[in-house]
């Protein structure tokens, strides 16, 4: 095992947190470390040269605060576990799949290896076998499991979630500015502050087209830097949308989501669409949800935006004819193009894993696929997706107004509308784990928002009065006066 320079700075943070910090600063740590998507804290050469990131570094951390004797954690602790209980059970039902059904099912289908050092061809394919990124995709697995558990026991106090939402602002904002200063100061001593930021064993790529820099900040490359800030902005925009800091999550989720329009990423692209698609739907479906106030700024915040890069094309027409022919090429052209038949090759593995083990899957790391679903259902089968889809439920409440309204008429409580945009977070973490996902392992960012999903949406007015609406419809009228005053005692205008 190789300590680095962040593996030693995190441990010395950490432990200064393990003797006078509480578990929501651990908390805090682990959410900062989240945007290091570049680096290593260690490497494990046993491990075919695996790293673990900062954040799963500072995860060990946290969870050795809560079970520390005398840490008087043990009764959170357990809260956590019975609310997470599906996301266990995937978790527990992934780990035994890795280690016994790759070595079940081994040698009797063809499988794209999900770490590779050459390849052959795009199409390359090896037997299936047990091999070091089983276990690498299972200490995954277990730590997403751990990380939900430490959100939630972080923020079973709702005091905690105000300082939540602000650390969150502030990965944002960090996030969108180091994209923007890595296309600002490319050529610059500043490389050298990427390239010391990025010391994992992952392929680092800046790539440019046309002469157009791709955004990829200290990540590793543009999509895995897209789906990071696509996962932050949801969340502060669904505050924003129910009154939460506004002044704080409405500016960052507006620049993350412009370094995300000019992030030259498909990935990006996808995923505001499909997002935007579900904005338009609760619209069309609840048009109560969304207040008139909010709705226009929206539409005004989207006009500013049109008109402003009307304006930059009709200026500068060269970068207009160049960004069209990204855009073109990232979108028309990536689905014909080798890189796209790749991935739907790859995709196809893992439709045909879960043919060839009979709806049990070959565990997770046995194959790489391209999609979260297609690696779900090849790697952990029926089972482990029924799990999943319990878990998720548990998580979004479908059938809650407090998921579609974000106003004083369905939940006063801050606590609880943070709980409720922390869901919404958890639907971006799939959004775009459905568009680059190469294992089943859910991510950091599905964990952190699902536990803070979990922890925070208790805090609610009373279910009979948090049931969806037949007809989508509710009047200004029908808030209680009751409701209004908490409302107006946590200090928050509409």
């Amino acid at each position: 095992m190789q300590v680095t320079q962040f593996g030693l700075l995190i441990g010395a943070v950490g432990f200064f947190l393990l003797l006078y910090g509480r578990v929501p600063a651990m908390l805090w740590l682990i959410m900062i470390c989240s945007m290091l998507g570049g680096s290593a804290a260690l490497f494990l050469p046993a491990l075919g040269g695996a790293s673990v990131p900062p954040a799963q570094f500072a995860l060990l951390l946290g969870v050795t605060r809560i079970i520390l004797p005398g840490s008087g954690q043990l009764k959170a602790a357990n809260a956590a576990l019975r609310a997470n209980v599906f996301l266990g059970l995937y978790t527990a039902y992934g780990v035994a799949t890795a280690f016994i059904a790759s070595r079940l099912f081994a040698g009797t289908m063809q499988v794209v290896a999900l770490r590779y050092a050459v390849a052959s061809s795009l199409f390359a394919t090896t037997p299936l076998e047990f091999s070091s990124q089983n276990i690498t995709t299972a200490m995954y697995m277990v730590c997403t499991f751990l990380m939900a558990i430490v959100t939630y026991v972080a923020l079973r106090d709702k005091s905690q979630a105000i300082r939540f939402t602000k650390v969150a602002v502030i990965i944002a904002s960090c996030h969108a500015l180091f994209g923007i200063a890595g296309v600002a100061f490319r050529g610059t001593p500043y490389d050298q502050f990427v390239a010391f930021m990025r010391n994992a064993h992952y392929a680092q790529n800046d790539q440019v087209f046309n002469g157009i820099v791709r955004i990829n900040g200290i990540w590793p490359e543009a999509s895995s830097y897209a789906g990071f800030g696509f996962d932050w902005f949801v969340f502060l925009f669904e505050c924003w949308f129910r009154n939460v800091l506004p002044r704080l999550t409405g500016p960052a989720a507006a620049i993350m989501v412009l370094v995300l329009f000019f992030s030259t990423s498909s990935t990006a692209y996808g995923a505001l669409s499909l997002y935007a698609a579900i904005i338009l739907a609760r619209i069309l479906l609840l048009p109560q949800s969304i207040p008139a106030r909010k709705g226009l700024m929206i539409a005004g915040a989207v006009l500013v935006v049109v008109i402003a890069v009307s304006g930059v094309f009709f200026i500068f027409p060269k970068f207009a004819t160049q960004f069209s022919n990204l855009i073109h090429h990232l979108t028309v052209e990536k689905q014909t193009s080798e890189s796209g038949l790749q991935r739907a090759f790859w995709a196809k593995v893992g439709l045909t894993a879960f043919v060839q083990s009979s709806g049990l899957g070959v565990g997770p790391g046995s194959f790489r696929s391209s999609t979260l679903s297609t690696a779900m259902i090849g790697s952990v089968g029926i089972i482990g997706t029924l799990m999943f889809v319990a878990h998720f439920i548990n998580i979004f409440k479908p059938l809650r107004r407090s998921t579609y309204y974000g106003t004083y008429r369905v939940q006063f409580d801050v606590a609880a509308r943070i709980g409720a945009a922390a869901s919404w977070g958890c639907v971006a973490a799939l959004i775009q784990g459905f568009l680059i996902a190469p294992t089943c392992d859910l991510g950091g960012d599905f964990a952190i928002f699902g536990g803070a999903a979990l922890a925070l949406r208790r805090l609610t007015i009373k279910k009979s009065d948090d049931k969806l609406p037949t007809n989508g419809l509710e009047s200004e009228e029908s808030a209680s006066s009751a409701v209004k005053l908490a409302y107006v005692k946590q200090g928050i205008s509409e």
